[in-house]
This record gives structure tokens, sequence and C-alpha cells, in this order.
């Protein structure tokens, strides 16, 4: 590393993260030659850079249809985990060093417990989320799963108010705009904060703030101070298990695959027993493994779209191969959108939905739900704007920051009290785009070119300048 730089989490050797993707894929396709002989990743990193976008929807399939699945997603999350540094020492090494924990300020809110869930939706306010769940999963926006899960907090909350008192949860990333913390604070839990801003300073006098905040007045820094992080969950634990929420999120410089890597380390540190659960969001733009259900749904609207969508997909201007890769029966969606670029995909197919597979398999309770493309500030950009106005016309939604969270904070809290462990993949809100029948790259260049049109103020944009 270069003198003078900040200390903190990075790639080994600096390399980029599609270099540290590259390498993750090949090394699986050449340790199990039978799964991914077909594939075919380039060699060369230049080659898998032009490739890459169709690449992974393929390698996912085959990983599902290979009698090695798990050894597999193992192999690969090895490969990530191996190539994440603290300074010049491999990032597990440093996470087992001995540190003070960062010190806390604690602030106990005067509200009796209990959040009364609600979302407004296209309009409407829907205080029966069971009824919200069934009119999403209707519009193809989530599948069946989500809606049952929505049906299952529903009917536990009754008639009452969800009451999480009992529940002890570190948000890493709680200032996220898709983290969910001031809603699990309405429900009376007490709620640990990590991030690098302070909890927002109208959380004092609202009178729906219940349970307990802890922070650190000078904040904390998942990639400059990992082991004090680690160090601090472990005091708030306390000895008692506590459900681990992972949020923490920021573009550009590979801080996508960096921040994702360094928080699955600190989970991966934690003594097992002092894990409750690890909840996690996944993007619908990450190649996703598609149930009958949703293939049957993807078929049907093939089958009956409109006059304009067929001749658009007859001239090839939506791409080719549909919108899933088969493999027998196994399917991924085609989802995978290259301007989001190579750190987010490795977040979040290695750092998600692999991570999220083997921890799940080796007994660990995971919360790895999809949720719906978001208009966060992560995504404020002419082509997603103009792309956002267009989706419509594809039957594709979109949702705002306020709707993901409640939605997928309920989601996320009826996976932790379910008997039964989830299982990652099936519970997603993917706004109709995991049932698209075009690849969501040509798809997106045609709902822009509509947006566009819809909206020209919005090519006065960064794209549009001169």
């Amino acid at each position: 590393m270069q003198a003078g730089l900040k200390t903190e989490v990075r790639l080994a050797d600096d390399e980029s993260a599609l270099t540290i993707l590259h390498e993750a894929l090949l090394g699986a396709q050449r340790a199990f030659e039978d799964s991914f002989a077909a594939v075919g990743i380039p060699a060369d990193v230049s080659g898998f850079r032009k490739q890459y976008t169709q690449l992974l929807p393929e390698f996912e399939t085959a990983r599902l249809a290979g009698k090695d699945r798990l050894a597999a997603a193992a192999h690969i999350v090895k490969s990530l985990e191996e190539r994440i540094v603290f300074g010049d020492r491999p990032l597990a090494a440093v996470l087992g060093d001995r540190i003070e924990p960062l010190p806390l300020m604690s602030h106990e809110f005067a509200s009796k417990a209990g959040w009364q869930p609600n979302v407004t939706y296209r309009g409407k306010r829907y205080d029966d989320i069971s009824a919200l769940g069934a009119e999403l999963a209707n519009r193809g926006s989530m599948t069946r799963a989500a809606a049952r899960s929505l049906e299952i907090i529903a009917n536990r909350i009754g008639e009452g108010v969800l009451d999480l008192s009992e529940r002890r949860i570190a948000v890493l990333g709680a200032g996220a705009e898709m983290a969910p913390t001031r809603l699990w604070l309405e429900a009376g839990a007490d709620v640990l904060w990590i991030d690098t801003r302070h909890p927002p300073e109208e959380w004092w006098e609202a009178s729906a703030m219940s349970g307990r905040l802890h922070w650190c007045p000078d904040g904390a820094d998942l990639l400059a101070q990992p082991a004090a992080v680690l160090a601090t969950i472990s005091e708030f634990a306390a000895g008692s298990p506590i459900d681990v929420c992972l949020y923490a999120y920021a573009p550009g410089r590979a801080r996508e695959v960096r921040l994702t890597a360094a928080m699955n380390a600190i989970v991966k540190a934690l003594p097992v027993e002092l894990v409750a659960s690890v909840t996690m969001l996944v993007s619908p733009t990450t190649p996703t493994a598609l149930s009958e259900e949703d293939v049957a749904a993807m078929d049907d609207r093939r089958k009956h779209r409109p006059g304009w969508e067929t001749l658009l997909d007859v001239a090839g201007l939506l791409g080719r191969g549909g919108g899933r890769v088969e493999r027998g029966e196994f399917a991924s969606t085609r989802t995978v959108v290259g301007i989001q670029g190579a750190s987010y995909q490795a977040a979040q197919y290695i750092g998600k939905v692999l991570t999220a597979e083997c921890w799940s398999r080796n007994g660990l309770r995971v919360s790895a739900n999809t949720a719906a493309i978001t208009r966060t500030r992560s995504l404020a950009h002419p082509v997603f704007s103009a792309a956002f106005g267009g989706a419509a016309a594809f039957g594709v939604e979109t949702l705002t920051p306020r709707q993901s969270r409640r939605i997928n904070g309920l989601l996320a809290v009826s996976d932790w009290l379910e008997p039964e462990c989830p299982q990652p993949g099936w519970v997603r809100v993917h706004g109709g785009i995991h049932t698209l029948p075009y690849p969501l790259e040509s798809a997106l260049r045609v709902a822009a070119g509509i947006g566009f049109v819809r909206s020209p103020k919005l090519l006065r944009g960064p794209i549009g300048k001169k």
C-alpha cells in the first residue's frame, strides 16, 4: 500500500473488483470442471470485462444445476475472502486481534413499544399488511413466498402492534436509505447503530420512538475500524444472541464489495452463539434462481405481451435469449446491468447470494430477501431516472425508499420470528423484473428511451451535457 494512504479494508494488491470477480469465477470453473465447462469464463480479464453481464447468469445456472452446488459457492466465497486485506494483513487475521470497543452513547425513548405497520402503495394506505402482500403478488411484483411472509407477520400482529422489545439488533449501515432502523426502534428493540453518521436529530423528539438506541459519538467506520466495530458488537451482545443486520453501502472505489466483505468478515468472526440471525438485502439485478412459478409467469408475460413489444423483440432491440438462462430444471434471471459495475456484482453475487447460501446450509439463520429496485440516492443517474420513467411500459415498477424500508423490514422480522429458518432466495420483492421475458439490460435501454421521450429534461443531466 502506498505511504500516506488511510489504512482501511481494501482489495489485495489493489486489484480491481473486476479482477477479483474474474479470478473467483475462473478458479471455480477450474476446480469444478464438470459443472462449468460449458460456461467458458475467458482466461483473460479483458475478455471477461466484455462478457461478464452475460456470463454471470450462465455461471449461476450451471452452479445451481451442478452436483457441487454448495462446494462451488464455498470455493468462490473463500476466494473473495482471501483477497480482502486491512493494510497489508488479511482482514480475517486483523479481526482476531484483541482491541477495545468503541465508546458508546445511549438513549432510551419514552414511548411504549409498538410499531403499527402500514404501507402506502399506489395511492392507497394498507394497514392490513397481508392485503398488501396479496396485491403485490397478484401484480407480479413479489413472489408468493414473500406474500406469505407478510401474511404470517400480519397474523402475528393481529389487532395489536409489532413489539420487538425482546430483540437486540446490531445494524451495520444503520443510516442507509434501505435500513429499517427507525421502524425497529418504534417496535421497542434495543438497537446498536453502526454508521459513520449520527442518528438523525429529529428522532429525539419523535413521539413514536421507543426502545433503546446505542451509537458511537465519533462514528463507526466499517472500512477503517473493522476490528473495533467487531469488539463493539461483541460488547453490545453481552453474551446473548443478537440479530446482525448488514445494510452498509457506498458506490465508487470498489466500496460496494469492500463494505460487503467487511461486514461478512465481522459476522464470521463473531462467536456463533452470539448470532441469532443475519439480515441482508439482495439486489434484483444480480443472477437469481427462479422457481417454476417464476418461469411460468415469465412465459405468460411473453405470450400476452402487447404488439409493440413483439415488434421491438423481432427487431432485436430487446436482446437475445429471453429473460432467463435454463439448464434442465434450473433457471436464473438475466438481470445483470453493466452500468452498475463489477464491484456491485461481486458484492451482490458473491458477498450476498453465495454467502447467504453457505451460511444457511451451515445452520445460520439468514434473512437474505430480494428488494425491489428502489429510487435511492445511489441510483441518481439520468439513465436510471429515465428507465424508471419508462419501466411501467414493461410492467415493471420501482419503489420509494420508505416503501422498501417498511416492506423489507417486516419481511426480515418474519424471518427472525418464524420457527423454521428461511430459505434465502425465495422471498423476493422484485417489482416484476424477475419475470421480464427479456434480458434486463436490453429492456433497460428501451425503457430509458421511453423515459427520455416522456421527460426530455433528463437529457440536461450529466449524460446530456457537452
